[in-house]
């Protein structure tokens, strides 16, 4: 719950997008995906009868070292995701559409060190919960990130010659 609630305060305070509107389309997949796939699904999945205490996977779910470690991940990626969201905001003048090179902390090694933070984050969630439905919203939200990812970092090479020419879109020494 805290990574949408802090997704949609990012939304409101932090995000100067470059576009003045959404396609209706996106809308209805970026509601399917969260919404549905994520919550709906992840938490039917956690909330049902199966995961009740005394159920094996309560006692699974319930180690308290794993928890903190997955914890402990989970809150620094977010922290990080919103670290990335702060600097790419600070590039953009309000109400410009002026784009500029990101540099600081993430951006040394990926273009969208965003995305790279969010799926470490979604990685922790399906640790934590152990949960297929968290793992598959974790692939489905991964591989819409890699798009992105990958059109952004063409963009940033198309449009900036002076790109730093080491850095990857969004998984650091790979792609």
């Amino acid at each position: 719950m805290g990574h949408f609630i802090k997704r949609e305060l990012e939304t409101a305070f932090v995000h100067r997008f470059s576009h003045g509107t959404m396609p209706l389309l996106n809308v209805f997949k970026n509601s399917g995906h969260y919404h549905v796939l994520s919550g709906l699904n992840l938490a039917y999945w956690l909330y049902s009868p199966a995961s009740a205490q005394g159920t094996l996977l309560a006692a699974k779910l319930g180690d308290p070292l794993l928890l903190a470690v997955f914890t402990g991940v989970f809150v620094l990626a977010e922290l990080s995701n919103l670290s990335t969201h702060i600097t790419l905001r600070n590039l953009r003048p309000p109400g410009t559409r002026v784009r500029r090179i990101p540099y600081g902390f993430g951006f040394s090694m990926v273009s969208c060190p965003n995305y790279l933070f969010e799926t470490i984050a979604w990685v922790a969630i399906a640790g934590m919960t152990r949960s297929l439905a968290a793992v598959l919203f974790l692939v489905v939200a991964t591989a819409q990130m890699y798009l992105w990812a990958l059109k952004k970092h063409r963009q940033y090479q198309r449009e900036f010659p002076e790109y730093p020419k080491t850095r990857k879109a969004i998984f650091p020494f790979v792609v």
